[in-house]
């Protein structure tokens, strides 16, 4: 069964409770994070090269700082590794894509008028080991519950404000010194309303960019798509909204222009055409299903044009807002 983590406080102290009770699978996901690189000083290099990314988190987003000291502090973990790892995709915009898909229905679509929001979790294989949920209640922030990885602060779930808030990767490879993109899924949680969490992960301080979908239990759901120098908005109305690994708005689409996105593609369009089948009658149950199948049959469905790609299923998740 997937560990559960239940804490609250202080950022640091948030940051402690979990290094403490993730303790082995922390140690053990940066080893893997370690050799999983082309050599053993390419991982030197990394961390060596996380010093301008812990300034600007420092800055401009201190209380994620905070838990992050306090997670390494307990694991013991350096903090300097505990920043590569969340910062890998900055520090090598050479690493593999790998492939995460979302989506956001408005009441019209679910079967009581709930708002529901699903995340299908592809990872390398292995790493559904380090995962785990986390339930928490900041002393200054809304309490939420969320799931990430071991070392990770790329929670995904929802908060007691009411806000839900799921992403997952683009590949503009446009990466600048910044807030690492994973530190920014946590500051989303963090907020009250859509529009502060589309403001948090839109900062200019952010590093590479990436796509986030965000629902409020009033039904409003929006999905922006984030790259270095820009950002774009997309909305639901009522209807829905579900994303991959590919630029879907126009004015940006020419920043992945030279990526192969078909197996993205093929995915969203999966996805969608399910969704569509399904509409007025979709719950949470059903969903995780039809999301479940969307990813593994025929075979993992991020690997469906790739068959030699390490990648597999850890999660898929469906949750309610309302």
């Amino acid at each position: 069964m997937i560990p559960l983590v239940k804490t609250g406080g202080s950022p640091r102290e948030i940051g402690h409770d979990v290094g403490t009770e993730m303790r082995d699978p922390l140690r053990a996901a940066i080893a893997a994070t370690r050799e999983g690189c082309t050599s053993p000083s390419a991982w030197d290099a990394m961390v060596d090269a996380v010093g301008p990314y812990l300034e600007a988190t420092e800055r401009e987003a201190p209380e994620i700082l905070d838990e992050m000291r306090g997670m390494a502090e307990a694991s013991g973990v350096p903090l300097t590794e505990l920043m590569a790892h969340n910062a890998a995709e900055e520090l090598d915009q050479a690493a593999g894509r790998f492939g995460c898909t979302v989506i956001g229905v408005t009441p019209a679509g679910s079967v009581d008028g709930h708002v529901l929001l699903g995340h299908n979790e592809d990872t390398t294989a292995g790493w559904a080991d380090y995962a785990y949920v986390i339930h928490a209640e900041p002393a200054t922030a809304p309490a939420f519950v969320a799931f990430t990885y071991a070392g990770y602060l790329l929670h995904q779930g929802l908060n007691a404000a009411g806000l839900g808030s799921v992403g997952n990767a683009l590949y503009a490879r446009d990466a600048r010194v910044g807030i690492p993109k994973l530190l920014l899924y946590r500051r989303a949680l963090m907020q009250r309303n859509i529009e502060d969490a589309i403001r948090s992960v839109t900062d200019p301080a952010r590093g590479i960019g990436n796509n986030h979908l965000f629902a409020s239990a009033e039904g409003d759901i929006y999905d922006v798509e984030v790259s270095e120098n820009c950002s774009a908005l997309l909305h639901a109305g009522n209807g829905f909204l579900a994303h991959a690994n590919h630029f879907v708005s126009p004015e940006l689409a020419h920043l992945d222009r030279d990526d192969d996105p078909l197996n993205s593609r093929l995915r969203q369009n999966r996805v969608e055409r399910l969704v569509e089948a399904q509409w007025g009658a979709l719950s949470v149950k059903p969903s995780k299903a039809s999301w479940r199948t969307t990813a593994t049959t025929p075979g993992p469905c991020a690997n469906i044009m790739r068959p030699k790609v390490t990648s597999t299923t850890a999660r898929s998740a469906a949750s309610s807002l309302t």
